[in-house]
């Protein structure tokens, strides 16, 4: 019996050595950041092109789509390269700002996971179909992107990234922008965390999320599994993303911040396999049993934030509509 015993908690501390190191192993992998922009870095507002962007896209037509998109019809020519500290610290931002019309609205244009930064198609082409639809448009880098401040080798989730929102916020109020004139849009990740961003500023009015996750646990699962595990190493993988990142990744709800105050659009591709269509409806079925304000487009066939390549014009009247009817007195 004594050996039983031994050989049980022997096996069990193996065991619990193989978990937390999986565990590591997936959180270093999910959150170890490439600071780099991938094959767009380097692109300018007239220079980037979709083309060759499709190294980790298997479907056929998504990559079709991109290497068939007439990116030289949405390039733009004018634009200030701007830095400004993020909200409450010296960490420095780098945008690029494209002041087109004034007395009109801005739109601050935020992009999503690594590789990638306002040089990357998606943002560029956000900010020329604003511009085309007379809404001045600013994209910026966040802190471990592109030009801005390198403070860590691993993503913070939007959950200090926000801050660096809200510093574009407090910059563009020295550029004789109203609070009532500002308004926020992010891409994938950065769709979260200008839904982060605008629940800690309640000046903000309106927030148009592009295939915003849903809740931690949604996504967590959805992490784990992409890397061919069981939703049994949540807890250890939580854990280790605390330690290397600094910071708590279970406060990463955006649904539950949703204000009651401010006005919000979603859109999603019906067909995404980064981020999951579940995480669509949930934030629809929890926006609409709390009375928040918002609009909903789901589109068909669309993969990953591939509405807006499929649809540029139709994408950026809708974008016209909701920030006019929402950024005024």
């Amino acid at each position: 019996m004594k050996k039983f015993f031994s050989f049980f908690f022997i096996s069990l501390f193996f065991f619990g050595i193989i978990y937390v190191g999986i565990g590591f192993y997936l959180a270093h992998t999910i959150l170890n950041i490439d600071h780099s922009c991938g094959v767009q870095e380097g692109s300018l507002p007239n220079t980037w092109s979709t083309k060759n962007d499709y190294q980790d896209i298997k479907v056929q037509k998504r990559i079709d789509l991109r290497k068939n998109f007439n990116s030289k019809k949405y390039h733009l020519y004018n634009w200030e390269n701007i830095t400004f500290p993020s909200r409450g610290s010296k960490i420095a931002i780098h945008g690029w700002l494209f002041n087109y019309y004034p007395n009109q609205p801005i739109i601050i244009v935020v992009h999503g996971i690594f590789p990638n930064g306002k040089c990357k198609s998606e943002p560029n082409l956000v900010a020329s179909l604003l511009i085309k639809n007379g809404i001045n448009a600013l994209t910026i880098d966040l802190r471990n992107y592109g030009q801005s401040t390198l403070v860590s080798n691993y993503e913070n989730l939007g959950l200090t990234e926000y801050l660096d929102v809200l510093g574009a916020f407090d910059f563009l109020k020295t550029k004789k922008f109203e609070n009532y004139q500002i308004g926020l849009m992010g891409i994938s990740l950065g769709a979260s965390t200008v839904i982060i961003a605008a629940s800690h500023e309640p000046e903000i009015k309106a927030i148009w999320s592009e295939t915003s996750l849903a809740e931690f646990n949604m996504i967590l699962k959805d992490e784990i599994g992409r890397y061919g595990f069981p939703n049994i190493f949540g807890p250890v993988v939580s854990m280790a993303g605390k330690f290397l990142a600094g910071i708590d990744p279970t406060d990463l709800n955006p649904a539950f911040v949703l204000n009651k105050h401010q006005k919000y659009f979603f859109t999603h591709g019906e067909e995404d396999q980064r981020m999951y269509v579940n995480h669509f409806h949930f934030i629809k079925n929890y926006a609409q049993t709390n009375n928040i304000n918002a609009e909903y487009w789901l589109v068909p066939e669309a993969g990953h934030v591939d509405s807006i390549l499929m649809f540029p014009e139709e994408y950026g009247i809708k974008m016209k509509n909701f920030f006019l009817k929402n950024l005024n007195k």
